[in-house]
């Protein structure tokens, strides 16, 4: 029998872990991330699917198997599904996928912006200096918290909180006609269990084009911007420096 042997493999040579693949450890910023543009308040983005451990976008053809870790799909590609394939209506339903997924939130933080007793906003735009506060904010990991269904927006949600709030009837703004299903991203942070079982934290900045503070039926939506920070080393730290 033939065997191929490799540096660090003779009986006095120290072994050589392998390398990590993808990303290292670290912060990363993804901007105008180019989604569905041409999607439309009437009708469900085509999905986009992403590899965390990868920094990339994945093909629709590779949605059953592992390459992938979330989904952004839904009106706009406002929802976000980690690759679970025991999760029916997931996109990787049936697949071997294994991520999972669920929201950061707090209560007192949101008072800053937010009206925790009628869910909505208080405050647009809402400051963007509370963006990074609230990544940073998070350092760790609740493993009992992490679910296998999607992440949307506070008006699809029902008793859910939403990583951002969707404005169907312009409510907030009800002289003005441009301000009616907009998409207003809230300083909140979402930890996914990537399928390879890293952990990440994941900011979405903004959906529209250039990544306009106070966005309205002008601003051109699918072009995601986003920050994530992944743990490559196996813990549970996030609290991870750029």
């Amino acid at each position: 029998m033939l065997t191929a042997c490799s540096k660090g493999s003779g009986p006095n040579d120290t072994p050589v872990e392998p390398e990590p693949s993808g990303v290292k450890t670290g912060v990363y910023r993804v901007v105008n991330l180019v989604a569905d543009t041409t999607a439309n308040s009437s009708g469900n983005a085509v999905s986009m699917y992403y590899s965390l451990e990868e920094n990339k976008v994945v093909p629709e053809s590779q949605r059953q198997t592992g390459n992938w870790d979330i989904v952004f799909y839904g009106i706009y590609n406002s929802s976000v599904f980690p690759n679970n394939g025991a999760a029916q209506g997931s996109p990787g339903y049936g697949g071997p996928g294994k991520a999972q997924i669920y929201l950061v939130t707090d209560r007192e933080f949101d008072a800053q912006y937010y009206d925790t007793t009628n869910f909505k906003p208080h405050t647009l735009p809402i400051p963007q200096s509370l963006f990074p506060v609230a990544f940073a904010a998070v350092k760790t990991v609740d493993e009992s918290r992490f679910r296998t269904r999607d992440i949307g927006l506070d008006h699809f949600q029902g008793d859910q909180d939403g990583w951002g709030y969707y404005d169907f009837y312009g409510s907030l703004y009800p002289d003005n006609p441009k301000k009616a299903h907009v998409v207003y991203t809230m300083p909140r942070v979402m930890i996914v269990k990537t399928h390879k079982g890293n952990y990440a934290k994941v900011m979405i900045e903004n959906i529209y084009k250039d990544n306009p503070a106070d966005p309205d039926r002008d601003n051109k939506p699918g072009f995601v911007t986003f920050t994530y920070a992944i743990n490559k080393e196996g813990g549970k730290n996030l609290d991870i420096k750029q």
